[in-house]
């Protein structure tokens, strides 16, 4: 499949593909998934390394021009390098996966794809949350403020308890996600301007400087926007080091 004519087509000329660089496209669903907040998350502490090996970053999430300024402030992502699209016609033209869709409001299907339903993988992934990761990074530093919501903040330092190694410790990444989703559920009508998108997957798409495709993933399941969660950029390894 020609993605990048494919997308440079639907955005009808709106991002232009820098010469030269590789071009590590990102479809997102809404910009109120899970999938996204966290994603973002890891693209944006890898950006000036993506930037200084000559990796153009683009993300395309299902939104408004409010959503995705949102989206970007709270997972300090640069806005130029994020596209907002009103509905899912362009990850139809991809092939995508849809998610769980059903007669029942979208959100109902969200739901049931959290309780692993047509979304397989997502239990283990919502427990590796609390049980920590050995396979995977800290997420937290010792000093680090974490705030989840307004009011309540502490330090990275409560998980030492756990462990002092640099890994992924008991509740780290349920405390992270729990931060993402208070920002989600606290501005719903800035993130979700239109709800039929809410179990809309992803997808990651690598490009070489000729447009020919290095890596491809396409998210199958809530949770599920790596093909290894324990080091999801991991197949930037190659180019980064």
């Amino acid at each position: 499949m020609d993605y990048k004519n494919i997308i440079i087509e639907f955005l009808g000329g709106e991002r232009v593909f820098l010469k030269e660089r590789k071009s590590l496209i990102v479809l997102l669903g809404s910009f109120a998934d899970f999938d996204s907040f966290e994603y973002a998350q890891q693209l944006s502490a890898q950006s000036n390394k993506l930037s200084k090996h000559a990796v153009d970053l683009i993300l395309i999430g299902i939104g408004s021009e409010k959503s995705k300024e949102s989206f970007c402030r709270f997972n300090k992502i640069d806005i130029q390098k994020v596209i907002a699209v009103r509905n899912a016609d362009l990850h139809e033209k991809l092939n995508l996966n849809a998610g769980f869709v059903s007669p029942l409001p979208a959100i109902f299907n969200l739901l049931i794809m959290c309780a692993g339903i047509n979304s397989r993988g997502t239990i283990k992934e919502v427990l590796r949350g609390y049980s920590g990761d050995e396979n995977a990074k800290s997420l937290f530093g010792f000093d680090e403020n974490i705030k989840i919501g307004p009011f309540f903040i502490f330090k990275g330092k409560m998980f030492d308890i756990f462990s002092k190694k640099q890994i992924l410790r008991p509740f780290e990444l349920a405390t992270k996600r729990l931060s993402n989703m208070i920002e989600i559920l606290s501005n719903w009508n800035i993130y979700v301007p239109d709800s039929s998108f809410l179990t809309q997957r992803g997808a990651t798409i690598l490009l070489n400087e000729k447009g020919e495709v290095l890596y491809e993933f396409f998210s199958e399941s809530l949770l599920g926007y790596s093909s290894k969660m324990s080091d999801p950029l991991s197949f930037l390894d190659d180019i980064l080091n």
